[in-house]
């Protein structure tokens, strides 16, 4: 915005994108040119960060941003993306789209090999582009992991992912658990290579690792319930998403949904499937506890694709999904506000609202310190120096 914005009785004054004064609404400096956003009896928060994000196709992509920002998420972190991201960063330079701000990524697959020469290479690159971090998908063999481990931390570039695997001989080997954390792997997904422990006290040893070299995890529970199908067949119809959501959004997901029951062989394979991935399931939220518990850095990541999962909406099921298995509401919300912005390093420019920091910001209509599922009152987004209705955007996007 060319004039200044206020949230009123939050006394937050806003101009050019940055949080320039926080104070009484009496103190705050205002002119002609003041925008007032009335804040009465409503709450005001950091904007989100999705940090497991997928791009689609490029025609979807505006789609997938705009969803993101009109569920408050003001900060997303690409996984992976079906198109290259360079024409995501054109697009976006260009104009043409409304975006959360974005972090690249630089993706290793299992078809890559990289001696040390080649990792020192490939950082040379990354440093010289637009990129984040190196995201790891599959790993080829340990001698590349090995490398690239050692050349990131060279370079300073930061480097995540998929628990580091490989294929040796037809059996999957796991680097050992200790070297990975030890190795500054910042964030691991899924939860993958905790369930790989035995027993109990392997995991909770496992666990005081993490904790000791303050790696990241991004659990993405909701991608289990989904894609195993552990709410068919009704409880889906409780999820947060297809409550709030215009009723198009439902009537799609309902025609796929069923199509893709029926693909998969029909109700009773599903349920025997279902309830065939339930103990993993439980073991997965068992590790998420003990990782809580033991004060383990933990972000939020929606990890939408599957069905009944909407773009950036989907980090509230994320949210509730925490909130079932005990994790305090305090800590759901830092994991989507100020630890994503400690992991970029950018805590001293977004994450909490302060004087200073960049101006990205939602309005709620309740307070989700109360109760997480309040997260879904969010009614405006306010980022890049724009302010964003909800309502507006979905009725922009169902169009």
């Amino acid at each position: 915005m060319t004039s200044d914005t206020l949230i009123k009785r939050q006394s937050v004054l806003i101009r050019e994108g940055k949080i320039k004064q926080v104070d009484k609404f009496s103190k705050i400096k205002k002119n002609k040119r003041t925008r007032v956003i009335n804040g009465k009896d409503k709450f005001l928060m950091p904007g989100l960060a999705d940090m497991h994000v997928h791009m689609p196709e490029l025609e979807k992509i505006d789609t997938l941003l705009l969803m993101n920002i009109a569920a408050g998420v003001t900060h997303i972190r690409v996984m992976n993306s079906k198109v290259p991201q360079k024409e995501i960063k054109e697009r976006i330079a260009s104009g043409q789209l409304e975006s959360p701000k974005i972090y690249y990524s630089h993706i290793i697959k299992r078809d890559e090999t990289y001696s040390g020469p080649e990792a020192d290479s490939l950082m040379v690159t990354i440093k010289n582009q637009d990129i984040s971090f190196i995201k790891l998908f599959s790993l080829s063999d340990e001698s590349t992991f090995d490398n690239l481990v050692r050349s990131a931390q060279k370079y300073n570039i930061t480097i995540c992912g998929h628990y580091p695997t490989y294929q040796n001989e037809g059996k999957t080997v796991m680097v050992e658990m200790e070297k990975v954390l030890k190795n500054k792997y910042k964030s691991i997904e899924h939860l993958a290579g905790y369930n790989g422990f035995e027993t109990n006290e392997q995991l909770q040893e496992a666990v005081l690792l993490t904790k000791k070299y303050q790696v990241y995890n991004c659990p993405t529970l909701d991608w289990d319930i989904m894609a195993y199908d552990l709410q068919y067949p009704e409880l889906y119809k409780k999820r947060l998403t297809y409550r709030m959501l215009p009723s198009k959004y439902i009537q799609k997901w309902e025609s796929r949904y069923a199509e893709a029951i029926d693909k998969a062989g029909g109700s009773d394979k599903v349920t025997v499937a279902r309830d065939k991935y339930k103990e993993q399931f439980k073991r997965k939220q068992y590790i998420l506890k003990k990782l809580y518990e033991n004060d383990c850095i933990l972000l939020i990541g929606g990890d939408a694709g599957n069905h009944f999962q909407a773009d950036g909406f989907n980090v509230y099921e994320e949210m509730i999904n925490w909130s079932r298995i005990g994790v305090d509401n305090y800590t759901i919300l830092k994991s989507a506000t100020t630890n994503p912005a400690m992991f970029f390093n950018k805590n001293g420019q977004w994450g909490t609202v302060e004087t200073g920091k960049d101006a990205d910001l939602v309005i709620l209509a309740k307070n989700p310190l109360e109760n997480i599922e309040n997260i879904a009152t969010i009614t405006v987004t306010i980022t890049n120096g724009k302010v964003f209705h909800q309502k507006k955007l979905l009725e922009k996007i169902i169009r």
